[in-house]
């Protein structure tokens, strides 16, 4: 009998590239049978994992009364949680986490895969909200009577389709000049990942030989970029010049939602200095990759398959 993989956040892009990863590997596909776990069962996307033979149950980590039965009879589980950028950011991630890992263990699951962060502040003495709002989750699975791994997703190559697509700057004939805007250094290295594409195979990985990675963690991305690499890339690869313009922080957080400045900030200078994952971020990126046994999409590729600029 298959292994039962319930999926929380499952028609998001991590959920979603998790389950795209163990239907489409011929022996993950064997070794467990999927269940989507979603605030809308009626919602395409939803509909379209019905569509593949993927079992979609409602639920909710807003609702504990919801995750009874949403993990009933699971094996494994993958959480992952959305970050609100607000001033209940980790009150109300470490309260969805544990809602539903105390659920999982009392349901006799036997492993629990989180999407976490690294731990900032007790590792390092520096508060980076949105990365210990997660790593105190961890820390929380980690005391629970059930096995468990982790997976750290560096900075998303989605992101350059919204929030960070490169703008107009300015038009000189008929070539326009594109813009990507932060205060950060353009030299300072990030990690990106392809999230919907790749940040299953990191899972996957870890689903394939879940004795051996017990207790690990998986720093996911291809490779570090710089702002600067990364505007000489989608220059390259579409043609259209693109820069990186390195802006004052007021007129940065001036661009942000109200709110989220003071969590944003905190993270982007984490991200320049000392890195996203923290010190020696490009060694830990490397020694991950090293555990993906499929390909990975560089930013060119990504860059090639999307309309960025």
């Amino acid at each position: 009998m298959s292994k039962l993989l319930v999926v929380f956040g499952a028609t998001g892009q991590q959920g979603r590239s998790v389950i795209d990863a163990v239907l489409e590997d011929p022996e993950l596909s064997k070794e467990y049978s999927v269940r989507a776990i979603t605030r809308d069962p009626t919602r395409a996307a939803a509909l379209n994992l019905q569509s593949r033979g993927v079992e979609v149950i409602k639920g909710d980590v807003d609702d504990p009364k919801s995750l009874p039965v949403a993990l009933a009879q699971a094996h494994t589980v993958f959480i992952v949680t959305i970050t609100v950028y607000d001033d209940h950011l980790k009150s109300r991630e470490f309260r969805q986490t544990r809602d539903v890992a105390d659920t999982a263990v009392a349901a006799g699951a036997q492993y629990i895969i989180y999407s976490s962060c690294v731990a900032a502040e007790s590792l390092w003495g520096r508060p980076v909200t949105a990365f210990d709002s997660k790593a105190a989750s961890e820390a929380y699975i980690r005391t629970l009577p059930v096995k468990s791994a982790f997976f750290l997703p560096g900075m998303f190559m989605q992101n350059y389709l919204t929030n960070q697509m490169p703008q107009p700057l300015s038009q000189e004939g008929d070539e326009t000049t594109y813009a990507i805007a932060s205060f950060i250094s353009p030299d300072a290295p990030m990690p990106l990942i392809e999230t919907v594409k790749d940040g299953g195979k990191y899972v996957g990985a870890i689903l394939a030989n879940p004795d051996k990675y017990a207790g690990s963690m998986f720093f996911a991305a291809t490779a570090m970029y710089s702002y600067r690499e990364i505007a000489e890339i989608i220059t390259r690869v579409t043609g259209k010049k693109t820069i990186y313009t390195q802006i004052p922080l007021e007129q940065w957080v001036s661009y942000l939602p109200p709110g989220s400045g003071k969590a944003m900030t905190e993270m982007m200078r984490w991200v320049e200095s000392p890195g996203c994952f923290g010190p020696q971020s490009k060694e830990k990126v490397d020694l991950t990759v090293q555990q993906v046994k499929t390909k990975l999409t560089t930013f060119e590729e990504f860059v090639a398959a999307h309309d960025i600029v």
